[in-house]
């Protein structure tokens, strides 16, 4: 039997620390699931003692310390590899970063302060699965958000994934809460406890299998034959101007028809972002050939690159559609079948007050400017069928995603997640990315620059994906999809209230009962 006290030891603070960095262990590339509700568990465990505010809030920092050390550490081959900081500074940039980012848990401890006075099993299976999905929902949209590592991911391959077309990932995070109470509640509760715990883990589960019946969307023409190219290109040497043109070529040599002849059949080539490390402008001398060929193989091609607006000077991390009866010169010129990247990443696209940063150089690689936010339009359309685009990080937010719904009928991410080779960064992203398209119920067509790359059907699952860090093409069907998801109709709408409902109601109840 676990036992209790009124104060925490330092061996409570290391625990919570540990049971942080294990729920990493949940997450692709390991995906150890069970972590997902023992990690969680621990953490609710510990806030039922009766505790000062200040404990609390120092216990959930330390969880989310762990959390994000394990988790998001990836950030270090960033700074150092690429960014070019030594590895002390590399090391106490990403210690700054998990510091700061771990305070987004204090939501958690503040919210489990009010709930102190509420019966046992009304804190486990309703209060504290209820903080945690407000909590992960605040870190989700606060200062452009961080909704990275949402336990809700970690059960892609479970039932209760079938929760997401409705719920969105935060109603499956909120399941996996309810699992770790449950389990807490299976080790100190009543025998009646017990059996009300056991059964709403039962309903949740079964729940899921049933909603995984239900079709939610609907083809909404022939299937199309996609190849996404892999240039497998060295990070290190991207960006050097003196390896432009082996870099262009390295994606060319994916479009021979020899090597590769799926691409020429292909309805839709997809380049990852900025496989054309430079502007469109720039490059006629790859885009009117790119022109030629997309028109001589009646196919769409889909390139990644920068798109500069002459009239403002700004910069956009972008792709351009190129087929068909558009004109290369007119898209550049215009910005017509342009896509840009519009949720930018702080300090990392766009640097606030970057000019006066420019000291900061003699430690680490700074842009020589600013990427411009996007404000045209979500969809572009492509072999006939409109499609959401969204560039690298923009995936992981899933009610941006659903602005370009339910008018798309598939989904589409290039991305570059070279920046984090040799990390489980990758593994991480293509979990989410699968997320995306079980939420929608739509296909979603990754390309990335050396992976990973996959073709994701409307229920999550990785229909062909291509191995890291080789240069390769993937093909195979993909089919549009129609219809609407509760969540693409709802977004978040749904989940936040019944939180709030289930966090509040009690509070309320039993407060009346004490007065």
């Amino acid at each position: 039997m676990l036992s209790f006290r009124n104060s925490l030891s330092k061996f409570d603070y290391l625990l919570a620390l540990l049971a942080g960095a294990s729920t990493a262990l949940a997450f692709a590339p390991l995906a150890w699931l069970p972590f997902a509700f023992l990690a969680p568990a621990l953490l609710f465990w510990l806030n039922l003692k009766n505790i000062s505010l200040g404990q609390r809030l120092r216990l959930s920092w330390v969880f989310g310390v762990g959390l994000f050390a394990a988790g998001a550490h990836w950030i270090y081959v960033s700074i150092h590899f690429f960014g070019g900081a030594n590895a002390f500074i590399a090391a106490f940039m990403v210690l700054l970063f998990v510091v700061l980012i771990a305070l987004f848990l204090l939501v958690f401890g503040w919210l489990a302060s009010y709930c102190s006075h509420l019966p046992v099993a009304v804190r486990l299976l309703a209060a504290y699965p209820a903080i945690w999905v407000l909590t992960e929902w605040f870190r989700g949209w606060f200062l452009t958000g961080f909704p990275w590592l949402q336990l809700g991911i970690t059960q892609i391959d479970t039932w209760l994934a079938n929760y997401a077309p409705v719920t969105g990932v935060l109603g499956v995070s909120w399941l996996v809460a309810l699992g770790a109470g449950a389990l807490v509640l299976l080790v100190l509760g009543s025998m009646r406890d017990r059996i009300i715990a056991v059964s709403l883990v039962v309903v949740a589960v079964v729940g899921g299998f049933a909603l995984g019946q239900i079709r939610w969307t609907q083809p909404a023409g022939e299937p199309l034959y996609v190849s996404m190219l892999q240039g497998n290109v060295d990070q290190l040497t991207k960006w050097e101007p003196a390896f432009r043109n082996d870099n262009i070529q390295a994606y060319l040599d994916l479009m021979d028809p020899d090597r590769y002849p799926d691409v020429e059949r292909s309805h839709l080539v997809i380049w990852p972002e900025t496989a054309l490390a430079d502007y469109y402008p720039q490059a006629l001398d790859v885009m009117l050939p790119l022109q030629d060929w997309a028109r001589e193989a009646k196919a769409d091609l889909l390139v990644g690159g920068f798109h500069l607006n002459r009239d403002t000077e700004a910069v956009y991390n972008a792709v351009m559609a190129v087929g068909g009866e558009r004109d290369v010169e007119q898209s550049i010129a215009t910005g017509e079948n342009v896509y840009a990247k519009k949720h930018l990443v702080p300090f990392s696209e766009y640097i606030p007050l970057l000019k006066y940063l420019r000291f900061l150089e003699s430690i680490i690689r700074l842009p020589y400017d600013n990427v411009t936010a996007w404000e045209g339009g979500d969809n572009l359309v492509l072999a006939g069928q409109p499609m959401r685009m969204s560039v690298c990080y923009e995936d992981v937010y899933g009610e941006e995603i659903i602005r370009g719904l339910p008018e798309a009928t598939m989904l589409v991410n290039v991305s570059n997640d070279g920046w984090f080779t040799g990390s489980i960064e990758p593994a991480q992203h293509a979990e989410i990315a699968r997320m995306r398209a079980l939420e929608t119920g739509r296909f979603l067509l990754r390309a990335t620059n050396n992976g990973v790359s996959t073709i994701i059907n409307e229920k999550g699952k990785v229909m062909k994906t291509a191995p890291p860090y080789v240069a390769t093409v993937i093909s195979g069907y993909a089919v549009p999809m129609q219809g609407v998801t509760p969540f693409i109709k709802m977004g978040n709408w749904l989940i936040i209230p019944l939180m709030l409902a289930m966090l509040g109601i009690p509070l309320v109840l039993v407060r009346g009962k004490l007065r």
